[in-house]
């Protein structure tokens, strides 16, 4: 494992006048290290995602974890998924975080997680994506109307409880985890955690908002363990070649316990 610094940035976007507020983790030591782009969930802010961050930073990923420029309920999807690009471009411009630009992945919750998918169909620097619980809410849809273009392996990660009825249905069955499964191209993994509800995913599942969806049955720690497990096997997979993560993604823990499922081409 590595050891990790973790530093604020504040990284202009994709149009004059965007910042980015940001925390970049940086392993110590070594060059030409893969990226992740990390972006939020709806109305989250990017503290809630520090231990995925760190997590990936651990095994030697640059992870540059960011907030929105533009947090409004109808911001630009558009330009939310261009600002991406626009963390790839300072990632790479900072000689001491030792970027490989061939090696960039993009992974995000729910909004998050459609807008890194969203990224990778018009960005082919990225070459992996992990959306944990991604919604692919408001214009333009991204599955499966832009997924044709998209070069990245993907994965995703969800659970059913929130699809339908119970409260708000913040992760809607027509634009769930499984509508991006469906739709992307091969390599592309699903798992669903069972009993997990959309707000598991968060660091904190007692913040004020994540009251509006219904809870699930299983302790929150399934899906973030889960995860964490996930974003590393899939990103060492698709960025370094590491055959090591293969069986951590045929046959998880989790898996013969029965509390996931996965499907996978």
């Amino acid at each position: 494992m590595f050891t990790v610094t973790e530093g604020a940035a504040s990284i202009p976007g994709a149009v004059a006048g965007r910042t980015l507020p940001a925390t970049v983790f940086a392993p110590a030591g070594g060059s030409a290290r893969p990226l992740v782009v990390v972006s939020p969930g709806f109305q989250m802010d990017r503290s809630q995602y520090r231990s995925y961050a760190r997590h990936l930073a651990t095994w030697g990923f640059v992870v540059v974890l960011t907030d929105y420029a533009d947090r409004g309920f109808f911001a630009n999807h558009q330009l939310l998924a261009n600002d991406v690009t626009a963390v790839i471009d300072y990632a790479l411009a900072q000689p001491t975080l030792a970027v490989d630009g061939s090696r960039i992945a993009a992974v995000g919750h729910s909004l998050g997680g459609k807008i890194s998918v969203f990224a990778a169909t018009q960005e082919p620097r990225i070459r992996a994506v992990v959306a944990w619980d991604p919604v692919d809410s408001q214009n333009p849809s991204v599955a499966p109307e832009l997924m044709a273009s998209v070069n990245a392996a993907i994965a995703v990660v969800g659970e059913t409880t929130n699809a339908s009825g119970g409260g708000m249905p913040c992760a809607p069955a027509a634009d769930n985890f499984e509508k991006f499964y469906a739709a992307a191209p091969s390599p592309a993994l699903a798992i669903t955690v069972a009993g997990a509800d959309h707000m598991d995913w968060v660091d904190d599942p007692s913040c004020g908002f994540c009251g509006f969806c219904a809870a699930g049955t299983a302790a929150p720690e399934l899906a973030r363990t889960v995860t964490r497990r996930l974003d590393v096997a899939w990103l060492r997979l698709h960025l370094l070649d590491d055959a090591a993560m293969e069986p951590w993604l045929a046959s998880p823990p989790e898996l013969a316990a029965g509390v996931v499922a996965i499907v996978r081409r």
